[in-house]
């Protein structure tokens, strides 16, 4: 299936038209991204908190009756509790799209989320957006959460270097291209970056490290796989078998 643009209102936005649904993906993006620091910092802490918890606990059986160093260890003890208490309540503070999956037209999510970037889809990804009654009857349907997915396409848009600069434009464009294997098992959703990048990709940042961490999870959990490259990527989720 190849991609082309399309010459009505389903194929680009209007330079210097911010689409209404930009915002609300731009917050869940930051959800998702708050939801994994939260995980990856009770991750990387916990193995540490309960290696001191297990020494504390080791030195208050050996100091025996010595009550004055048992009650100050006692006190680091309590303090590392807080601490794994704490880090605990952050990670479902800042839940994001664990709900159950459900079924959906991931062509029509991928196909929105394009379109909010200001970029352009192909006939097959973007028919569904015109007749609701092709949505119900042909559409590829995955089983994934929604906001969860969404929130991935707009981390690998930012990986693939659309909307890296201050103010959320550039010369790159997103291009959506939507194929289904022959066997009927896999929808492939393919993104390619077109047009020179105004900066270059910060890849080494910690907040691009964590949204490469959360499009992984999206993807595990659905029992995908990914393909990124420098300007392009593919998301493969398997199809809902009817």
């Amino acid at each position: 299936m190849t991609t082309r643009s399309r010459s009505n209102t389903m194929g680009k936005v209007e330079s210097g038209v911010l689409d209404p649904n930009h915002e609300r993906l731009t917050e869940l993006e930051r959800r998702s991204l708050l939801a994994e620091q939260a995980r990856e910092q009770a991750h990387s802490l916990r193995s540490p908190l309960s290696v001191i918890e297990l020494v504390l606990e080791t030195l208050q059986l050996e100091l025996g009756e010595e009550q004055g160093r048992a009650e100050r260890l006692q006190r680091v003890l309590d303090a590392v509790s807080t601490l794994s208490t704490n880090l605990t309540q952050n990670v479902r503070s800042n839940r994001f799209a664990d709900g159950p999956k459900r079924p959906l037209d991931a062509a029509r999510v991928a196909a929105g989320v394009v379109l909010a970037f200001g970029g352009r889809v192909d006939a097959g990804a973007s028919m569904h957006l015109d007749d609701a009654a092709l949505q119900s009857e042909d559409a590829p349907v995955v089983l994934a959460n929604e906001q969860g997915l969404q929130a991935a396409l707009v981390h690998l848009l930012r990986l693939i270097g659309i909307g890296n600069t201050c103010n959320g434009g550039g010369a790159q464009q997103p291009v959506l291209s939507v194929q289904q294997d022959q066997h009927g098992q896999w929808l492939r959703l393919r993104l390619i970056s077109e047009g020179e990048p105004d900066v270059p990709i910060p890849t080494e940042r910690s907040d691009y490290r964590l949204m490469l961490k959360a499009v992984e999870r999206v993807v595990r959990e659905s029992g995908g796989a990914l393909v990124l490259g420098q300007d392009r990527a593919t998301l493969e989720l398997p199809l809902a078998q009817t």
